[in-house]
């Protein structure tokens, strides 16, 4: 199992009226393939820059960041197979669930009988098949997330993005979507990285976790060893919250 993502001392920056401000500051970890990356930390702390500098999308930046050897700025965005699911509800309106989970193939100009099977296939997979008529507006909380995984997973990425993607539902469905993505994870064998707030979540669904204060990797380990061996006081003190 070797590493998908590489970061060498990487840095991101957003533009603030003349000046550029460091969002995420010489970071250097890697992402193994097939693993759980969780990332945690205190609002505006660049959990969710670093996960958008994954997919190419930061302007300013330094250092390297790679995916599968290659670095990231020079890696086409379509061939990086690397999906993202956010915390906002993406579907497109107009189309059913059957065509939202369809769109990315239909991009990559998928066969229409390996289309269909691939996606009624997917439908099944996340239990919303008997859903695939209906429009994003008929949809509940919970099965919009479960169809922007869906369409996110059709593709057979090799890593999948999260960018607090159940920050808007009800805790008992937040812990049925909690189990979803450790099923999805088990099944597909796809490589994860999870961005959140909830520290519950972080330690139920991390094989690692990446701890971030002011754009900069506070710590990274198991939640075992940060729960047994937190490395600073900032650590010690956001575990106890």
């Amino acid at each position: 199992m070797g590493n998908l993502l590489e970061f060498k001392k990487f840095s991101a920056y957003y533009k603030q009226k003349k000046d550029y401000v460091v969002a995420v500051d010489e970071v250097s970890f890697t992402v193994d393939e097939g693993e759980i990356l969780v990332l945690v930390g205190p609002s505006g702390c660049g959990k969710t820059t670093l996960l958008k500098s994954m997919l190419g999308m930061c302007a300013t930046t330094s250092g390297e960041a790679y995916f599968n050897g290659e670095t990231i700025k020079s890696a086409k965005k379509g061939d990086k197979q690397i999906a993202y699911v956010a915390q906002e509800y993406s579907l497109y309106p107009t189309m059913t669930v059957y065509e939202n989970i369809a769109f990315p193939l239909r991009i990559m100009h998928t066969p229409i009988d390996e289309l269909d099977k691939r996606v009624r296939a997917m439908a099944k997979l996340l239990e919303i098949d008997w859903l695939l008529s209906r429009k994003p507006k008929q949809l509940s909380g919970g099965q919009h997330q479960r169809v922007a995984i869906a369409r996110a997973l059709i593709k057979n990425p090799r890593i999948i993005l999260f960018d607090e993607p159940f920050a808007n539902l009800h805790p008992d469905l937040r812990f049925q979507m909690r189990e979803l993505v450790k099923a999805i994870h088990k099944e597909q064998n796809v490589t994860v990285v999870f961005v959140t707030h909830d520290l519950s979540e972080a330690f139920a669904l991390a094989d690692r976790i990446i701890v971030m204060k002011d754009g900069a990797i506070e710590q990274l380990g198991t939640p075992k060893e940060i729960e047994d061996n937190p490395t600073s006081k900032f650590v010690k003190e956001f575990f106890k919250k």
